[in-house]
């Protein structure tokens, strides 16, 4: 009965729309696919010590954001460990986690300036599978960080 229920559980949708609802309006919901991926994508872009009951809530990327001594393949390590670690302790719709990261460079021109400014993009993927259903889960998203200038 437990897992019926858990099937058929809403999700709120984020935002959360606060006035609607004091208004009698219902309050947006999405799938339990949309609610883990809601909940991964606040973890990736919280950094630690931002939620104050829960100090290792995040991810390493606000600490590496704007630190151009870590080698690529460090920064990218400590950010999927950081992830990994977080979703295994937060999301526990998911099991047998798999988080892959990757960071790269790209020019983008400024209108502002004559020159082209490098920026760097980390993707993120991750994978697992949700324990109520045994079915496999997806997410993958690309963050714009740090700005370089040349």
């Amino acid at each position: 009965m437990l897992l019926i229920k858990r099937l058929y559980m809403k999700h709120l949708k984020l935002p959360l729309d606060f006035s609607s609802a004091l208004n009698g309006k219902a309050i947006k919901t999405c799938s339990l696919e949309e609610s883990i991926a809601q909940s991964i994508m606040i973890q990736i872009t919280s950094r630690y010590g931002e939620v104050a009951s829960r100090p290792d809530f995040g991810s390493a990327i606000w600490e590496l954001e704007f630190n151009q001594l870590v080698k690529v393949y460090e920064w990218e390590e400590k950010v999927k460990q950081s992830l990994v670690d977080t979703i295994n302790k937060y999301e526990k719709r998911l099991y047998d986690i798999d988080v892959k990261v990757s960071l790269s460079e790209f020019e983008k021109e400024s209108n502002l300036r004559a020159r082209r400014d490098i920026r760097r993009k980390a993707d993120i993927f991750v994978t697992g599978k949700i324990v109520y259903q045994d079915l496999p889960f997806h997410f993958n998203t690309t963050l714009y960080i740090s700005p370089l200038s040349q």
